[in-house]
């Protein structure tokens, strides 16, 4: 399979619709309010529901029930509101068909809403970080769906799954992505955010995931983070105790706040 090949099936996402079109006016317009943000996505059953279950769901930590929309949206914020209303948009408008990986859809999705969890509560008192980092965290695994829908139509699930089923770790995944597609997942997501007219800073966090000392300097923090909470969640079934080992290993040597993201560590997983 070759990189155009699956840069044209990029290219052939479905146009977003009109509730995320309007999320993403709203989000960038330095001069829009929450209420806005409010109002462009109450017409929207899917994405409000989503939302106000992620709000009242152990894994984002809030602690007191969260029951309206407003409020929801004002804890969560702008860019995890956007990435809420992408996921919702990829349910609605894609099979999700995440097979090749051996994840069913509720998986898929289940998995991206912790990683995004875990990244908002790891920063929840870095802003700045945050700004890229809630929506980047709740999209960065949204290559696998390019790449399964590939697979899907060449006939390639059964082929691929067994070679992921023998994987261990990340580096292996992006080795097997690299010998068959020659692009890996994140390099797909990176594209999409591209297309989707997503800040910079986004897309080149994830582009170096694998490889954060690469990334301009202003960038290696956030794709230092991405790979962090990818080690530590990643979409597959690796085994947990090292996945938590690794990830702890990489937070401190990026000395990205070591002792919060420790103290995270049993809670999230106390909510699996």
């Amino acid at each position: 399979m070759t990189r155009e090949m699956i840069l044209e099936k990029v290219k052939a996402f479905p146009p977003l619709d009109d509730t995320v079109s309007k999320v993403v006016a709203v989000c960038n317009d330095e001069n829009s309010s929450i209420k806005d943000l409010v109002n462009a996505i109450e017409s929207d059953p899917m994405i409000v529901a989503n939302i106000l279950k992620a709000a009242n769901s152990p894994l984002y930590g809030f602690s007191r029930e969260i029951r309206g929309i407003s409020q929801a949206v004002s804890i969560f914020g702008m860019e995890s509101v956007k990435g809420f209303a992408f996921s919702s948009f990829l349910q609605k408008k894609l099979d999700l068909d995440l097979s090749p990986y051996g994840l069913s859809a509720k998986e898929f999705i289940n998995i991206t809403e912790k990683q995004n969890a875990f990244m908002l509560q790891w920063f929840k008192n870095k802003r700045s970080m945050l700004e890229v980092l809630a929506l980047t965290s709740f999209l960065m695994e949204v290559g696998k769906v390019v790449l399964s829908s590939i697979l899907k139509e060449h006939n390639k699930i059964e082929e691929f799954k067994a070679h992921v089923d023998k994987l261990s770790t990340l580096e292996e995944l992006k080795e097997l992505e690299t010998q068959v597609f020659n692009i890996t997942n994140e390099e797909v997501s990176a594209i999409l955010f591209e297309e989707w007219n997503f800040d910079e800073n986004m897309y080149e966090a994830i582009r170096n995931l694998h490889n954060p000392q690469n990334a301009d300097e202003d960038i290696q923090a956030f794709a230092q983070a991405l790979k962090v909470v990818k080690t530590l969640i990643p979409t597959q079934k690796f085994d947990i105790q090292s996945n938590i080992e690794q990830s702890l290993k990489l937070a401190q040597h990026y000395n990205l706040n070591p002792k919060r993201f420790n103290e995270l560590i049993e809670e999230i997983f106390q909510t699996a």
